[in-house]
């Protein structure tokens, strides 16, 4: 008889995966979370065409009715994909593992940052190669590394491109960390922080500067080359830098440049993620599946502007 596997859903493990962070990810801080209860479901697209911002004759004579005015409503949609992957632990390595080796928690971090990694990844393809968002492709005199640039002046004109189009003031400015070296040395740059008093143009002081609430610097990398081959590693959102509004809080009615639609409700889930363990005999090992579901989305393409090619 085949032997029959118990899969058991491991909650301290998934606190484990829920807990761990790797600071060098931004998708979850520029695209918030969003729980939802249901893995597909609707979400409603208030007055698209902006029709609260247009100008209306309300002038109403004496017994005559009041000019009508509505507003559109549409609807999209997300599902949130299951996201998963595995490993194995042989009964060797668990027996020979020293003291300071917790195989189920390394194997747990692991694969939670891989996945992490992919969901990031995503994101920056998004930005990187999506025709619809609103930006300009820098080259020349114009890219950020060339002295003769100014990137105060950058910002403030895709600020005003946001505001025009969706009437929030962005607050938030990525900068890569290849695009992040070459402004916070900048000549134009350094000679601005230094006038205001500060000595160091960090991510807090450039926020000041770019009057914005917060500068992300981005420094996950991946592994571009084959398994088997030499590693061969890049930063997963290159050159490209961008500013976006995001909300305090997901909420009804509220812009945003993007959401994560996450799956809460998901069977044995905390927080749309699940770790699950089990015994192969056969194997004469111990499995560990870590998940995530959500689905990245861009819900309001206006309320952002990127530069490509933003340092050379």
């Amino acid at each position: 008889m085949p032997e029959v596997s118990q899969v058991h859903v491991n909650v301290a493990l998934t606190n484990v995966s829920l807990a761990y962070r790797n600071p060098a990810f931004i998708s979850d801080l520029v695209a918030p979370p969003v729980n939802v209860r249901k893995q597909q479901d609707k979400y409603f697209v208030y007055d698209s065409d902006r029709e609260a911002f247009r100008s209306t004759d309300d002038r109403r004579a004496p017994g005559a009715e009041a000019n009508e005015v509505d507003f559109a409503l549409s609807s999209d949609s997300y599902y949130c994909q299951d996201h998963a992957l595995v490993s194995v632990i042989p009964d060797e390595e668990r027996e020979n593992a020293d003291p300071a080796i917790q195989p189920d928690i390394d194997r747990t971090e692991f694969l939670t940052d891989k996945i992490d990694l992919n969901k990031e990844i995503e994101l920056a393809d998004v930005v990187a190669t999506d025709s619809s968002l609103p930006g300009t492709t820098l080259s020349g005199s114009d890219q950020w590394s060339d002295a003769d640039s100014d990137p105060l002046i950058a910002v403030e004109d895709g600020k005003a491109s946001i505001i025009s189009q969706v009437q929030v003031n962005p607050n938030t400015l990525v900068l890569p960390y290849d695009v992040y070296t070459k402004v916070r040395t900048h000549d134009k740059i350094v000679s601005r922080v230094h006038y205001s008093g500060a000595q160091v143009p960090t991510a807090q002081v450039l926020a000041e500067l770019f009057d914005v609430e917060r500068v992300l610097v981005p420094r996950a990398v991946k592994n571009t080359a084959l398994p088997g081959h030499a590693a061969s590693m890049s930063y997963v959102w290159g050159k490209n830098a961008f500013l976006c509004y995001v909300p305090p809080r997901a909420a009804l009615k509220t812009v945003s440049f993007g959401l994560s639609f996450v799956w809460t409700a998901a069977p044995g889930s905390m927080g749309g993620r699940v770790v699950e363990t089990w015994r192969e005999n056969a194997r004469k090992s111990d499995i560990i599946r870590v998940q995530r579901y959500y689905d990245q989305k861009v819900i309001a393409s206006a309320a952002i502007y990127v530069w490509k090619s933003a340092v050379a």
